[in-house]
């Protein structure tokens, strides 16, 4: 520190045999970031460092090796109605947890973040408060509805309601909104991590047979269930029910659309296509 061009573009060469495009980038990203909080020029934006990134770009491709499969309705309706525990406190936790997360289209460490005063019940649904996010740093914050769900089985109104019954917990009493179960019984205070709310994600899934490899075929590129498969299900689910990315990007809060158009556009391809208005 301070680096070169140079070297940064010497860098990007040698990672270029190991790594992704997308990972080069972060990178790239962090090498600017240090250079910039330290007071010192910043060495990226040499247009010789951009012809090197373009050039891994060309030779590599630009997409992600790994893509969170998205887990839409009709795979939630199927992972519910797999879980063969719902009458415990553990089964009435992760139930809240996955459909709180698919109808807010919540990242994982959102869903970990909430907590009872984030929830204010009206009679028509809920109101989530998303305090703080990956595209609001600053915590402006953001307020996502979500309206009572046609089936009770998967109202993730009823399902909140109901573990909150079961935890103690009421609207409004700054508790974290869920925690870690001990024994299959004792409620612990503490919040859980957005690691573990992953972990639920992926293990109820694959309990109901669900693995999301279907959908590597579409992207192009390997897929699995994650933290984000939630979250990119209410994208991929609101798309095929015909909804418009601007519509959809009110709920899922993308800032572009072109990032939201990655769930959106392998939903509604076939019906967006004008291949069906030419006259074949």
């Amino acid at each position: 520190m301070p680096t070169s061009a140079e070297v940064v573009a010497a860098f990007i060469a040698y990672r270029a045999s190991s790594v992704t495009h997308s990972t080069i980038s972060r990178d790239v990203a962090a090498i600017s970031a240090l250079h910039l909080d330290s007071g010192l020029e910043d060495p990226t934006t040499h247009h010789g460092v951009r012809l090197a990134l373009r050039s891994v770009g060309r030779s590599h491709g630009t997409a992600p090796s790994r893509r969170a499969a998205p887990v839409t309705t009709d795979a939630m309706r199927h992972i519910i109605e797999s879980m063969d525990d719902l009458h415990t406190s553990v089964g009435k936790r992760d139930r809240a947890i996955l459909l709180i997360g698919l109808a807010a289209a919540q990242r994982r460490s959102e869903v970990a973040d909430l907590t009872t005063k984030d929830l204010t019940r009206l009679d028509t649904g809920l109101l989530v408060r998303i305090r703080r996010s990956k595209t609001d740093q600053t915590g402006k914050g953001d307020v996502i509805g979500v309206p009572l769900g046609e089936h009770s089985e998967t109202c993730p109104v009823l399902a909140i309601e109901d573990w909150l019954e079961v935890s103690g917990r009421k609207i409004g009493d700054g508790k974290p909104l869920f925690s870690r179960i001990f024994n299959h019984a004792s409620i612990a205070k503490t919040k859980l991590s957005d690691r573990s709310i992953a972990r639920i994600i992926q293990a109820r899934a694959t309990a109901a047979g669900i693995t999301g490899k279907e959908y590597s075929q579409v992207f192009g590129t390997g897929s699995w269930i994650s933290g984000h498969s939630l979250r990119a299900g209410h994208a991929t689910s609101a798309a095929e029910a015909g909804l418009d990315p601007m519509t959809i990007a009110r709920t899922t809060r993308h800032r572009r659309l072109d990032s939201l158009s990655r769930y959106v556009r392998p939903a509604s391809a076939v019906d967006d296509s004008t291949a069906g208005k030419i006259g074949l």
